[in-house]
């Protein structure tokens, strides 16, 4: 059992190309397209439980060395493929009408993002920088804590603000991921032990995640979205999904957030600016730009990145 990185390039990839299908369900009624449309939140779940497991684990790897550049790298890798993100929305749906100085304080008052779906983004910007304190300035326990309660803290802050809930519900996967890190070790040898361990664990939290669900209170459903990707992470450590990646797959993986931040876009200039009526040519066209801006967005940012971080 594993959750190496050669397994994550396939999830990563998978996750990118999802998401985009769950948002275009705010573009399109398709019946055949409805079903993605429940897999918005599992995934963003799973994209903070990939974050906090990463972190741990480099942490782990390479000792409190790790986060001498920690800010400096992590930051630039978060934040300057946003803003080139941001600059493509402007620039392809140029609108010199528009009341910028609006949408960013809607933004802040109502957690409206002014790049589409672009949330996230500011969210795992206060996870890093959570992590960070914890890990810098916390012993033994108590980074564990601390990540915890910050979490915890996000989450308030942003249901008191009266953000919509995909600020907050998904919020304590980051921490969750961080735990399954720090445990992995534990937890395969526990479920190796004996065949039907890990059989029954995954039942047992398959059955908790169906209890916490039915009640459809989205407080508890924060709790189903730690389970979620809790059973995909064991799921995947048994699956050989090592095996399945090939250049495609990689290059996709590799440019998965950028795809998160850039999926708006097109999805925006077809409907408005560039109407396309087919809704096959729709798809077809928003995905094929979404990839093109990602992957011109990961280019400039690394290149800067790279020379500011050199």
């Amino acid at each position: 059992m594993s959750f190496d990185k050669d397994k994550l390039i396939v999830v990563k990839a998978l996750m990118a190309l999802l998401i985009v299908a769950d948002h275009l369900n705010f573009f399109l009624d398709l019946r055949w397209l409805k079903p993605a449309r429940e897999l918005g939140a599992p995934i963003v779940s799973m994209f903070f439980f990939i974050s906090g497991f990463g972190l741990v684990r480099s942490w782990q790897n390479k000792g409190p060395a790790y986060l001498n550049s920690f800010l400096r790298k992590k930051f630039l890798r978060i934040v300057l493929p946003a803003l080139f993100a941001l600059a493509a929305y402007y620039l392809l749906l140029w609108n010199p009408g528009r009341d910028y100085l609006g949408e960013w304080k809607n933004l802040l008052l109502y957690g409206t993002p002014v790049l589409p779906f672009s949330w996230f983004a500011e969210a795992i910007v206060f996870f890093y920088l959570i992590y960070y304190c914890s890990f810098r300035f916390l012993k033994g326990k108590w980074k564990a804590a601390g990540l915890l309660a910050g979490t915890l803290a996000w989450m308030a802050a942003t249901i008191l603000a009266g953000y919509d809930w995909c600020w907050w519900i998904c919020s304590l996967s980051f921490p969750s991921g961080a735990f399954f890190a720090h445990k992995e070790k534990e937890i395969y040898a526990f479920c190796e032990e004996k065949p039907y361990r890990y059989y029954a664990l995954l039942g047992l939290m398959s059955i908790l995640f169906v209890a916490l669900y039915l009640p459809r209170n989205p407080y508890l459903w924060t709790l189903c979205y730690v389970l979620i990707p809790t059973i995909v992470a064991l799921l995947v450590a048994r699956l050989p999904l090592g095996r399945f990646h090939g250049p495609v797959i990689t290059f996709i993986s590799g440019i998965s957030y950028e795809i998160y931040l850039c999926q708006g876009i097109p999805m925006e200039l077809f409907r408005d600016s560039i109407p396309i009526s087919s809704p096959l040519l729709f798809i077809a066209a928003v995905y094929a730009l979404t990839i093109l801006l990602a992957f011109a967005v990961n280019k400039l940012s690394g290149l800067i990145s790279s020379k500011l971080c050199a």
